[in-house]
């Protein structure tokens, strides 16, 4: 059982990330807060293993309220949620220790890879049946292109893979994970390249050649409609943020 609090000023967002938690029943004890004062006295006497916490809140932001978090308790995986223009709070947090982000609204597809990241639990909808056969291909596919993303890999290819014609494997696949194959594909590749981005000194051009995409300028450009900033400002506010996280602790 994982202790997992979750703050945010608006209920709506609470809620809908409780029942997203209940649905695809992980083990979850869930407390919840709508402010970071709120949180920091549920941090200061429950041991937490999972903060899920808004950027923007009253009283005390969360990467406040991420700090804080970090020296009460050591072993805490925190995930921040943000806007498109929080996007420069979210890459602050990634130095703080947030093991993911997560863009509002929240894509369900989205926030269950990271979930199970955290916990190596696989999320399971509905009862207690087994997986059903749609969602074992849907899982093989995953499997497939997380070892092949950086080949040209096209939906034909992996149709081929399970023994299905590309255009029921389209249309299973977005009914399973509420996202086409397409987009599945390039935001692994984006999240591939931000990694690069802030924990290497590749290159761009090269950076975009290892996930996929062989066209620069066309990565550029997806990068920055993904994520709100192009790849070199992505990694110069990191290099910013790792400095000076280096000089206050000198």
């Amino acid at each position: 059982m994982f202790n997992v609090l979750v703050v945010d000023d608006e209920h709506v967002q609470r809620e809908g990330i409780k029942d997203l938690i209940s649905e695809y029943r992980f083990p979850f004890h869930v407390l919840e807060a709508d402010n970071g004062r709120a949180a920091e006295t549920i941090l200061n006497r429950h041991p937490i293993d999972i903060l899920i916490t808004d950027v923007k809140m009253p009283l005390m932001s969360g990467l406040e309220l991420g700090r804080l978090a970090k020296k009460t308790q050591d072993n805490l995986k925190i995930v921040i949620c943000s806007g498109y223009d929080e996007f420069e709070y979210a890459k602050t947090a990634i130095k703080l220790g947030v093991v993911n982000y997560l863009l509002k609204p929240l894509v369900t597809e989205e926030f269950l890879e990271v979930m199970e990241e955290i916990t190596h639990i696989r999320p399971h909808a509905g009862g207690p049946e087994v997986e059903s056969e749609e969602s074992k291909v849907i899982r093989q596919v995953k499997e497939f292109v997380k070892d092949h993303f950086q080949r040209d890999l096209s939906l034909t290819e992996v149709a081929n893979e399970v023994y299905l014609s590309p255009g029921y494997l389209s249309i299973l696949f977005k009914k399973e994970t509420g996202m086409n194959f397409s987009k599945y594909l390039t935001d692994l590749r984006l999240r591939k390249a931000g990694h690069l981005l802030l924990n290497s000194n590749m290159k761009i051009n090269d950076i975009a050649a290892f996930v996929g995409i062989d066209n620069t300028s066309y990565f550029c450009r997806l990068f920055k409609t993904n994520y709100g900033v192009s790849p070199l400002q992505y990694r110069e506010s990191g290099n910013v943020h790792a400095s000076l996280d280096q000089e206050q602790v000198q």
